[in-house]
């Protein structure tokens, strides 16, 4: 059985590479790891802030590790500081990280090259497949989640804080990917069958980066 650890982004794509991976009798998923600013307390380009990364990682019952990088860190600080991690990983006997990358090939390329100088592996359970097979299996599944990014370049911000679901595909121009392959827009998971119990959340008020580029919808706990 081969142990590894998952690079999770809280989106859809690493929830449903988790699902698969949970139901894979030859592999252990021996935790979560996310990269997070040590300014903004979030995950970067999602904008969502570490504490619904670390709800998620406790519903779903699975260790959470961060990784804490300034802003705009060069490769080099994001590989060295990488290492540290990865050396604590080797420790647990794991060798293995996980992607929910589908098909950019420059990424994947980049993180086998820097994978292999750091002594470790790339497993990637959802490359080639098909994105809108992908979005489906996702609905599918019974997973529930939130469009909390939109790039304005590529998509409307009307779309920013809806479910992810047939009716957001349905809408969707055609020169978007329905799983937002190409940073048109990220998710938020909140409940599906990763989870031992639903997060509680609401969306607040939407916030930009990048010269407004990026809108981003603010996670809210649920009263309820």
């Amino acid at each position: 059985m081969k142990n590894v650890i998952v690079s999770w982004s809280g989106g859809k794509d690493s929830s449903l590479a988790l699902f698969k991976l949970l139901n894979d009798p030859n592999v252990k998923v021996k935790g979560l790891f996310s990269t997070v600013s040590s300014e903004s307390d979030r995950l970067p380009m999602h904008e969502v802030k570490r504490t619904w990364l670390a709800r998620q990682a406790e519903a779903i019952g699975l260790p959470h590790y961060e990784l804490e990088l300034p802003s705009q860190a060069s490769n080099e600080i994001y590989e060295q500081e990488l290492q540290k991690l990865f050396e604590e990983f080797k420790k647990q006997g794991i060798y293995t990280v996980v992607y929910a990358d589908l098909f950019l090939e420059d990424i994947r390329t980049y993180r086998d090259e820097m994978l292999d100088r750091l002594g470790m592996e790339g497993y990637y359970p959802l490359w080639k497949a098909d994105s809108r097979i992908i979005a489906n299996e996702f609905i599918n599944s019974g997973f529930m989640a939130i469009v909390t990014t939109v790039d304005t370049d590529q998509l409307s911000p009307d779309f920013m804080g809806e479910e992810y679901s047939n009716d957001f595909l349905n809408r969707l121009p055609s020169s978007v990917d329905p799983c937002g392959e190409h940073g048109e827009f990220h998710t938020f998971v909140f409940d599906g069958p990763i989870f031992r119990q639903p997060i509680s959340v609401i969306t607040g008020k939407s916030f930009s980066t990048m010269n407004k580029r990026f809108v981003h919808i603010e996670l809210k706990r649920s009263s309820n």
